[in-house]
Protein backbone atom coordinates (compact mmCIF):
# COMPACT_ATOMS: atom_id res chain seq x y z
CA UNK A 1 0.00 0.00 0.00
CA UNK A 2 1.23 3.60 -1.12
CA UNK A 3 3.31 2.34 -4.10
CA UNK A 4 3.53 5.16 -5.74
CA UNK A 5 5.36 7.41 -3.04
CA UNK A 6 8.65 7.56 -2.20
CA UNK A 7 9.58 4.21 -0.03
CA UNK A 8 6.52 2.38 -1.54
CA UNK A 9 7.81 2.82 -5.09
CA UNK A 10 11.47 1.98 -4.07
CA UNK A 11 10.22 -1.65 -2.29
CA UNK A 12 8.10 -2.23 -5.70
CA UNK A 13 11.36 -1.43 -7.88
CA UNK A 14 13.22 -3.99 -5.62
CA UNK A 15 10.82 -7.13 -5.91
CA UNK A 16 10.37 -6.35 -9.52
CA UNK A 17 13.58 -6.09 -10.39
CA UNK A 18 14.65 -9.81 -9.75
CA UNK A 19 16.67 -12.06 -11.27
CA UNK A 20 15.55 -14.26 -8.38
CA UNK A 21 11.36 -14.05 -7.80
CA UNK A 22 10.80 -12.46 -4.38
CA UNK A 23 6.95 -13.26 -4.07
CA UNK A 24 4.29 -15.35 -5.73
CA UNK A 25 1.89 -12.33 -6.67
CA UNK A 26 2.12 -8.96 -6.08
CA UNK A 27 -0.31 -6.51 -5.74
CA UNK A 28 0.33 -3.09 -5.91
CA UNK A 29 -1.94 -0.32 -4.68
CA UNK A 30 -1.82 3.08 -5.15
CA UNK A 31 -3.77 5.58 -3.30
CA UNK A 32 -4.71 8.23 -6.08
CA UNK A 33 -3.38 6.57 -8.96
CA UNK A 34 -2.11 2.27 -10.18
CA UNK A 35 1.89 2.20 -9.46
CA UNK A 36 3.84 1.96 -12.21
CA UNK A 37 4.57 -1.70 -13.00
CA UNK A 38 8.41 -2.09 -14.86
CA UNK A 39 11.49 -4.25 -14.18
CA UNK A 40 11.99 -8.48 -15.06
CA UNK A 41 8.98 -9.79 -12.50
CA UNK A 42 6.58 -6.91 -13.76
CA UNK A 43 4.46 -9.53 -15.00
CA UNK A 44 3.69 -11.57 -11.86
CA UNK A 45 2.41 -8.25 -10.28
CA UNK A 46 -1.29 -6.34 -10.61
CA UNK A 47 -1.15 -2.51 -10.39
CA UNK A 48 -4.48 -1.21 -8.53
CA UNK A 49 -5.82 1.75 -7.33
CA UNK A 50 -7.74 2.47 -4.34
CA UNK A 51 -8.21 5.05 -1.05
CA UNK A 52 -7.48 3.54 2.22
CA UNK A 53 -10.73 4.39 3.74
CA UNK A 54 -12.31 2.17 0.63
CA UNK A 55 -10.06 -0.85 1.50
CA UNK A 56 -11.10 -0.54 4.89
CA UNK A 57 -14.58 -0.90 4.14
CA UNK A 58 -16.38 -1.43 0.83
CA UNK A 59 -13.11 -3.10 -0.58
CA UNK A 60 -11.60 -4.87 1.94
CA UNK A 61 -12.65 -8.33 0.66
CA UNK A 62 -9.36 -7.70 -1.92
CA UNK A 63 -7.22 -7.81 1.58
CA UNK A 64 -7.87 -11.73 1.27
CA UNK A 65 -5.47 -14.35 0.96
CA UNK A 66 -2.46 -12.43 1.56
CA UNK A 67 0.50 -13.79 3.57
CA UNK A 68 2.08 -9.83 4.03
CA UNK A 69 1.25 -6.18 3.58
CA UNK A 70 3.29 -3.67 3.31
CA UNK A 71 2.32 0.20 4.38
CA UNK A 72 4.30 3.24 2.95
CA UNK A 73 1.16 5.73 3.89
CA UNK A 74 1.73 8.95 4.40
CA UNK A 75 0.73 13.05 2.61
CA UNK A 76 1.90 16.25 3.36
CA UNK A 77 -0.12 18.59 5.94
CA UNK A 78 0.26 21.38 3.71
CA UNK A 79 -1.27 19.49 0.79
CA UNK A 80 -4.35 17.44 3.04
CA UNK A 81 -4.43 19.46 5.97
CA UNK A 82 -3.62 18.35 10.26
CA UNK A 83 -6.92 16.71 10.06
CA UNK A 84 -6.65 14.27 6.98
CA UNK A 85 -3.34 13.89 7.38
CA UNK A 86 -3.32 11.89 11.01
CA UNK A 87 -6.86 10.20 9.40
CA UNK A 88 -4.97 8.77 6.91
CA UNK A 89 -1.61 7.89 8.89
CA UNK A 90 -3.67 6.37 12.20
CA UNK A 91 -6.89 5.84 11.60
CA UNK A 92 -6.93 4.39 7.89
CA UNK A 93 -3.71 2.61 8.21
CA UNK A 94 -5.18 0.83 11.17
CA UNK A 95 -8.67 -0.02 9.82
CA UNK A 96 -6.77 -1.92 6.91
CA UNK A 97 -4.73 -3.65 9.11
CA UNK A 98 -7.65 -4.63 10.82
CA UNK A 99 -9.30 -5.66 7.25
CA UNK A 100 -6.15 -7.19 6.58
CA UNK A 101 -5.78 -9.50 9.66
CA UNK A 102 -9.19 -10.64 9.68
CA UNK A 103 -8.59 -12.02 5.84
CA UNK A 104 -5.62 -14.31 7.03
CA UNK A 105 -2.77 -11.76 6.61
CA UNK A 106 0.25 -12.58 9.05
CA UNK A 107 2.80 -10.44 8.26
CA UNK A 108 2.72 -6.50 8.50
CA UNK A 109 5.37 -4.62 7.19
CA UNK A 110 5.52 -0.81 8.20
CA UNK A 111 7.43 2.52 7.46
CA UNK A 112 7.18 4.69 10.17
CA UNK A 113 10.26 7.21 11.10
CA UNK A 114 13.44 8.17 13.38
CA UNK A 115 12.55 8.97 16.65
CA UNK A 116 8.44 8.26 16.56
CA UNK A 117 7.17 8.44 19.61
CA UNK A 118 3.52 8.64 20.87
CA UNK A 119 4.46 10.68 23.67
CA UNK A 120 6.39 13.52 20.75
CA UNK A 121 5.49 16.73 21.23
CA UNK A 122 5.44 17.14 17.41
CA UNK A 123 2.28 15.73 15.97
CA UNK A 124 3.71 13.57 12.31
CA UNK A 125 6.19 11.72 14.91
CA UNK A 126 3.64 11.04 17.67
CA UNK A 127 1.05 9.96 15.02
CA UNK A 128 3.86 7.46 13.93
CA UNK A 129 4.31 5.86 17.25
CA UNK A 130 0.59 5.69 18.06
CA UNK A 131 0.21 3.67 15.13
CA UNK A 132 2.86 1.59 16.21
CA UNK A 133 1.46 1.12 19.40
CA UNK A 134 -2.07 -0.28 18.76
CA UNK A 135 -0.47 -1.96 15.20
CA UNK A 136 1.32 -3.93 18.24
CA UNK A 137 -1.88 -4.96 20.06
CA UNK A 138 -3.37 -6.47 16.52
CA UNK A 139 -2.02 -9.81 16.90
CA UNK A 140 0.10 -10.21 13.64
CA UNK A 141 2.34 -13.00 13.93
CA UNK A 142 4.86 -10.79 12.61
CA UNK A 143 5.23 -6.84 12.42
CA UNK A 144 8.18 -5.37 11.26
CA UNK A 145 8.62 -1.84 12.12
CA UNK A 146 11.19 0.62 9.87
CA UNK A 147 12.34 3.62 11.77
CA UNK A 148 14.51 5.37 8.90
CA UNK A 149 15.86 8.47 8.56
CA UNK A 150 15.50 11.49 6.31
CA UNK A 151 14.66 10.23 2.94
CA UNK A 152 17.53 10.79 0.08
CA UNK A 153 16.71 10.12 -3.40
CA UNK A 154 13.73 8.84 -5.49
CA UNK A 155 11.76 10.83 -7.86
CA UNK A 156 10.19 13.07 -5.30
CA UNK A 157 13.56 14.06 -4.07
CA UNK A 158 13.96 17.55 -4.10
CA UNK A 159 16.94 20.16 -4.51
CA UNK A 160 17.40 20.31 -1.05
CA UNK A 161 17.20 16.89 -0.51
CA UNK A 162 20.21 16.21 -3.50
CA UNK A 163 22.53 19.11 -2.56
CA UNK A 164 21.47 20.28 1.28
CA UNK A 165 20.71 16.88 2.64
CA UNK A 166 24.17 14.91 2.24
CA UNK A 167 26.27 17.50 3.72
CA UNK A 168 23.64 17.83 7.03
CA UNK A 169 23.69 14.14 7.73
CA UNK A 170 27.55 14.06 7.61
CA UNK A 171 28.17 16.55 10.35
CA UNK A 172 25.53 14.79 12.15
CA UNK A 173 22.28 16.72 12.76
CA UNK A 174 20.19 14.56 11.09
CA UNK A 175 20.60 10.72 10.19
CA UNK A 176 19.72 9.58 6.33
CA UNK A 177 19.12 7.12 4.21
CA UNK A 178 19.06 6.64 0.60
CA UNK A 179 15.38 5.35 -0.82
CA UNK A 180 16.66 2.42 -2.56
CA UNK A 181 18.41 1.01 0.28
CA UNK A 182 14.57 1.21 2.15
CA UNK A 183 13.32 -0.86 -0.67
CA UNK A 184 16.68 -3.27 0.13
CA UNK A 185 15.78 -3.58 3.64
CA UNK A 186 12.44 -4.26 3.54
CA UNK A 187 12.46 -6.92 0.71
CA UNK A 188 15.67 -8.51 2.92
CA UNK A 189 14.00 -8.28 5.82
CA UNK A 190 10.84 -10.13 5.16
CA UNK A 191 12.30 -12.61 3.22
CA UNK A 192 14.05 -13.92 5.83
CA UNK A 193 13.04 -15.86 8.89
CA UNK A 194 11.83 -13.86 12.18
CA UNK A 195 13.64 -12.89 15.06
CA UNK A 196 10.37 -11.69 17.23
CA UNK A 197 7.27 -11.39 16.60
CA UNK A 198 7.94 -7.79 16.88
CA UNK A 199 11.24 -5.95 14.74
CA UNK A 200 12.01 -2.75 15.64
CA UNK A 201 14.67 -1.59 13.01
CA UNK A 202 16.44 2.05 13.51
CA UNK A 203 18.14 3.45 10.30
CA UNK A 204 21.82 2.42 10.68
CA UNK A 205 20.52 -1.12 11.02
CA UNK A 206 18.40 -0.68 7.78
CA UNK A 207 21.72 1.08 5.84
CA UNK A 208 23.22 -2.33 7.49
CA UNK A 209 20.92 -5.21 6.08
CA UNK A 210 20.86 -2.64 2.77
CA UNK A 211 24.49 -2.80 2.21
CA UNK A 212 24.12 -6.87 2.94
CA UNK A 213 21.42 -7.57 0.62
CA UNK A 214 23.41 -5.84 -2.52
Amino acid sequence: LGATGQTGSAVLSELLAGPDQKATKIVAYGNSRKPNLSGPLASQAVAMQASMADLATSRSDELKGFDSIFFHIGTQRRKAGLEAQIKLELDDTLAVARAALAGGCKQCHIISSTAASSSSFATYLRTKGQVEEELKKLGFERLVIYRPGALNGGDRATWFHKKCLPYIAAVGLVTMIDVADVGRCVCATALRSPRAPVEVLENAEMIAVARAAK
